[in-house]
């Protein structure tokens, strides 16, 4: 998932001397872009790890589908400070479907599939250039949301099960968890950004993004 976070980072596009300024447009468009070269590739979906949630719940083959439904949820902003732009982004996932097919609850058997109909991350990062010299600060990567799922199951008197509550105090913990324990290691992956010399030019945008993939 961490090159995917990439992805989100180098969507973001500068207005040169701009203060404070809605960045929706542009980074709507890049985002299209993103869902369309996904599409292209035949990436969309992902495996996902097995993370250790709850000791009566186990998982293994897990698949994420619709990384090709990159979204906006709500106002992204870009603000220059002297030498610093900071950004302020929220994503997420028009369609962020979980597939189990091997998944035991309580020592039972089963396959599921989980969709997650709210849910968001914010990003908030800061670069700052000094003659010539650039270096990428990342202020915060939290999941905020995580809600509104739907549950089915293969054994009946487990499926449409609730899950809102399980997500919200278990998941969403747990994987703003293992972002905080890989915090600078991302960090440290924002610095490609600096590369981008001309951020008007979406070209040079598409063009780094391409080599992440």
């Amino acid at each position: 998932m961490y090159k995917f976070f990439g992805l989100v980072l180098l969507s973001a596009l500068a207005a040169v001397g701009a203060k404070k300024i809605s960045i929706n447009g542009p980074l709507d468009q890049v985002i299209d872009w993103l869902n369309n070269q996904q599409r292209q590739h035949g990436v969309t979906s992902v495996p996902l790890v097995e993370i250790p949630l709850d000791s009566k719940v186990k998982y293994s083959g897990a698949q994420l589908l619709g990384v090709d439904s990159l979204r906006r949820t709500s106002d992204c902003w870009q603000e220059v400070k002297d030498n610093e732009i900071v950004f302020d982004i929220n994503y997420g996932f028009g369609l962020a479907a979980i597939v189990l097919p091997h998944l035991e609850i309580d020592g039972t058997n089963m396959s599921a599939y989980a969709t997650v109909r709210d849910n968001s991350v914010h990003l908030s990062y800061t670069a700052t250039i000094v003659k010539e010299q650039c270096h990428v600060k990342l202020n915060e990567l939290k999941v905020e949301k995580l809600g509104n799922v739907e549950f089915g199951a293969s054994r009946p008197e487990y499926d449409g099960s609730n899950l809102d509550g399980f997500f919200k105090l278990v998941v969403t913990p747990t994987l703003n968890g293992i972002v905080d324990s890989n915090f600078a290691k991302i960090e440290a992956s924002l610095q490609a950004l600096c590369k981008v010399k001309d951020f008007q030019n979406v070209g040079l945008v598409h063009e780094l993004v391409m080599s992440h993939l």
